[in-house]
């Protein structure tokens, strides 16, 4: 089985805890009790200089609320290697594009990444 950092992959995410949710970036946030599993295609890393700390790529199946986003998954503290591995734990976060680094937190910390077009 290909590692999940592999381009085209499938990755099947799996929330294991309340979401999250927002519909734009002026409308405020709600938890929404869904742990619905949605699938998203590895279009590559997500990097900041020599260091490699996610994937991103497109929502390609699952609820409607994920449809024509982009899911960025974030490694943890746990040492996955995803270039080989096919499952793991990880945090994600789905909006209009792949997140960005705010070198104000560790990349692992809920704050340490942020979607464009969202505070």
């Amino acid at each position: 089985m290909a590692g999940l950092a592999t381009v085209g992959a499938l990755v099947r995410v799996t929330p294991w805890d309340d979401l999250h949710y927002r519909l734009g970036p002026d409308a405020a946030w709600e938890f929404v009790a869904d742990e619905t599993p949605f699938v998203f295609r590895v279009e590559g890393w997500l990097e900041d200089g020599h260091i490699r700390y996610g994937l991103h790529g497109p929502v390609v199946d699952g609820p409607e609320r994920y449809r024509g986003l982009v899911c960025s998954i974030l490694t943890r503290a746990d040492g996955s290697d995803w270039r080989v591995e096919s499952s793991s734990s990880a945090a994600f976060k789905v909006g209009p594009g792949a997140v960005a680094r705010d070198h104000r937190y560790d990349f692992r910390h809920p704050e340490g990444t942020t979607l464009p077009g969202y505070p």
